[in-house]
């Protein structure tokens, strides 16, 4: 962030006495008390939609709030029409994705949002996320970027470490797309709708605040929130948490334990669940990075996610076959 993003804080009713940057944030030191200021690239709509939603689960769940600005909307621009949204800070540590007892809390601390949220029965005017269409694009832009790397008449070590296992990956991804395809999106779709779901859209572990004491997780980051049943939100941080801990039984059943003493998976959710985990995201996130970025120069960090990718893979698949089976 730049000096044009510290400027539009002049747009709000706070006195800021100093700024210092964090995680593509800006913090801010304020009359009001600590404060994130952060780009939004959402639809200005849906803030409002967000505010209603924090509003309805704050009895329960303790969340960043947006803060209004002057003329009391939820977010305002800089000279070159970028958005940005500032929100209260919550004073804590990050869920350490090392520590079982925050990550057996974490999953509680979802459960909770999810029931609270059921319990709403909120009805926003948002499209329902079907799993199945973003699968079916990741796979369409898997066959390209490897029609891309087999026309490259010299390769880079990276490039031809990818195609030498680029043919498993994209096989697999073929595979739960071609089971996905076969999943009913009506039936999803009303589910969603007659059930009231919604999901935080982005629950991973640095969005699961510890607050200082013995106060429950709070949640932040609710800018992606989506009309999805919880098993999207359940496999994104469950799938984090597996990467960092090598797809390990102990903690997937720790982490199943800690949601469903809370609230059970349905059969759909549960499915959904079982098609996500199949499907080789993490290799798409690499090849989609480096489809996109310089090809001059590939970062040895993104060799280092291709290797773990692939020496991980085998006990991916125990984990998914002791799940499902």
């Amino acid at each position: 962030m730049n000096d044009r993003a510290v400027g539009v804080l002049e747009q709000y009713d706070v006195i800021v006495s100093r700024t210092f940057k964090g995680r593509g944030t800006i913090i801010c030191d304020t009359d009001k008390g600590m404060c994130v200021l952060k780009e939004y690239r959402g639809k200005s709509e849906k803030l409002e939609l967000l505010n209603g939603l924090q509003e309805k689960v704050s009895d329960s769940i303790k969340t960043d709030t947006i803060v209004r600005n002057r003329e009391g909307g939820l977010s305002v621009k800089d000279t070159d029409n970028s958005t940005y949204i500032l929100k209260k800070q919550i004073d804590g540590r990050e869920c350490s994705y090392k520590n079982e007892d925050d990550i057996v809390r974490a999953f509680g601390a979802m459960a909770r949002l999810h029931l609270k949220m059921i319990e709403t029965r909120a009805e926003y005017d948002m499209p329902i996320f079907f799993y199945g269409d973003e699968m079916e694009k990741h796979t369409k832009e898997c066959r390209r970027v490897k029609n891309y790397l087999m026309k490259l008449r010299t390769k880079t070590d990276f490039e031809r470490r990818l195609l030498k296992e680029y043919d498993y990956f994209l096989k697999k991804a073929e595979e739960a797309t071609a089971l996905v395809l076969l999943e009913s999106k009506a039936e999803y779709e009303a589910y969603v709708k007659s059930n009231g779901l919604y999901c935080h859209g982005d629950f991973q572990y640095h969005n699961v605040i510890f607050p200082k004491g013995q106060g429950a997780p709070c949640l932040i980051n609710f800018e992606h929130f989506a009309r999805d049943t919880g098993a999207r939100d359940f496999y994104l941080l469950f799938r984090k948490i597996s990467e960092k801990n090598n797809w390990s039984v102990k903690t997937a059943e720790e982490m199943l334990d800690a949601y469903q003493n809370k609230r059970r998976l349905t059969p759909i959710e549960w499915r959904s669940l079982q098609l996500r985990l199949m499907y080789p995201e993490k290799f798409w996130k690499i090849i989609n990075f480096y489809y996109n970025s310089r090809k001059s120069w590939v970062s040895g960090r993104n060799y280092e996610k291709l290797e773990s990718l692939i020496n991980q893979e085998r006990q991916k698949e125990k984990l998914i076959e002791k799940l499902f089976d």
